[in-house]
């Protein structure tokens, strides 16, 4: 019979740490939950939002549409200032645009695309801002409470 390693000791510790110590049910925050709960639908809505935006190049696209001067770019063009190949680019924003968060345009034989969503505009914008914040800045902090990655 081999010993446990510490190591699971200790990650059982940790998670425990993150658990009551007793189990007491506060009936008015409980009812608070049930009136406040998410639908199952929008957060599978939501979920799947959270999903397509959880790419770095697909980030790395719709920052550069965000920023883009004319409000739109071609494949080429993005291509390009991400230093990644039309292929890339385009399969991308083929997921984007199925999504509804970008749209499209063409112009002869040129495609230009332009982000579309203003809700995905705003997650973007806090998103960065979020990201940007030191850690254990004022994102860290939630209704006095310190939150811990």
């Amino acid at each position: 019979m081999t010993a446990r390693p510490r190591a699971c000791a200790a990650n059982r510790r940790a998670e425990e740490a993150d658990l009551c110590q007793v189990r007491a049910i506060h009936p008015e925050q409980v009812e608070a939950v049930r009136q406040s709960l998410l639908p199952f639908e929008s957060a599978m809505r939501t979920a799947a939002l959270f999903a397509v935006l959880n790419d770095p190049t697909r980030l790395q696209v719709l920052f550069a549409l965000l920023h883009a001067p004319a409000g739109e770019l071609c494949v080429c063009d993005l291509a390009a200032g991400l230093g990644r190949d039309d292929t890339t680019i385009s399969h991308q924003l083929r997921v984007l645009r199925t999504h509804g968060i970008v749209g499209l345009r063409k112009a002869g034989r040129v495609v230009y695309y332009r982000l579309i969503d203003d809700h995905v505009r705003q997650l973007l914008e806090l998103g960065l801002a979020h990201a940007s914040e030191p850690a254990g800045g004022p994102a860290a902090v939630s209704h006095g409470v310190e939150v811990s990655a």
